[in-house]
């Protein structure tokens, strides 16, 4: 199979190529400054899609940082115009490829307490939520030409090269970590070991529509923020309150830290995945290698 893979440099494309290459596929991989093995977004073509068997679009301004509204305008235009120039180059192709995974976020839920989401659940209405419901309608369009839509709408994705957990490996390392807010909002979780693994799923199967990639095992951020203690042998004591949360990072630090979203992976379940790192300590242990 010869997959396209955009945004091939980040935490998840990369473990994606990666994986695909180790399984003698053939990877194409999409980038915004091409290395040897990537091509740049001017190449994204429909002469390209019609040699193109599946396409992976993780392609995305990382949300890190604080949310001017210049910041926003460039997380919203960076998502939509990569998903716009892969849908167009699928729908003009004249062999369009058969899939297109389109990455998506369990910010599409917005802050929901206690509800457990399934993919059938209503979006939120905060940045995130409009945001995510916006990249998911510029890929619609692909449907026309019967090519296969996957929505893959992630959690937080752990690994120790990158991402949420190295941030928070270091503060709970110096001492410094705790409770955010009250601590019992939900945070959904998968390991990057099971979001590519996901993602290989979604593509050898006939899946389509949203699908929540997140352990089946959510857990509140006080007991997150714990099991992590746990696992690096230090307290996790020092609450962080709400408002300081507010004051130093803002609209980003509310969303992402402080909003609580609960996802069950209802379709990976029904169509047989089999996560490795269910438990949230073992599949800590194992990426810290502890």
């Amino acid at each position: 199979m010869k997959v396209l893979v955009t945004g091939v440099s980040g935490l998840i494309g990369s473990a994606l190529a990666s994986e695909l290459t180790v399984q003698g596929h053939e990877v194409l991989g999409v980038s915004r400054v091409p290395a040897t093995a990537a091509i740049g977004w001017k190449d994204v073509t429909p002469s390209l899609m019609n040699n193109i068997d599946a396409v992976v679009n993780l392609a995305g301004e990382t949300i890190s940082g604080r949310w001017t509204d210049a910041k926003k305008r460039l997380i919203t235009k960076s998502r939509l115009d990569a998903t716009e120039t892969v849908t167009e180059a699928i729908r003009q192709s004249e062999h369009p490829p058969t899939v297109l995974i389109q990455a998506s976020a369990s910010g599409y839920y917005g802050s929901r307490g206690d509800e457990a989401l399934v993919e059938s659940s209503s979006s939120g209405s905060d940045f995130l939520a409009e945001l995510c419901r916006k990249w998911e309608t510029a890929a619609a369009p692909v449907t026309a030409v019967n090519t296969r839509l996957v929505l893959a709408r992630f959690s937080v994705v752990l690994a120790s090269e990158g991402g949420a957990l190295k941030r928070l490996k270091t503060v709970t390392r110096l001492g410094i970590s705790g409770p955010l807010g009250t601590g019992r909002q939900w945070w959904s979780w998968i390991s990057l070991h099971d979001a590519v693994r996901a993602i290989l799923h979604l593509l050898e199967n006939d899946i389509s529509g949203p699908v929540n990639v997140a352990s089946a095992q959510p857990q509140r951020q006080r007991a997150f923020t714990k099991t992590l203690g746990t696992v690096l042998r230090r307290p996790a004591l020092l609450p962080a309150p709400r408002i300081a949360i507010k004051a130093a990072l803002g609209e980003m630090g509310e969303s992402l830290l402080l909003h609580s979203a609960r996802l069950q992976p209802s379709v990976l379940s029904a169509e047989g995945f089999e996560f490795r790192d269910g438990d949230l300590e073992h599949a800590l242990r194992r990426i810290l290698g502890i």
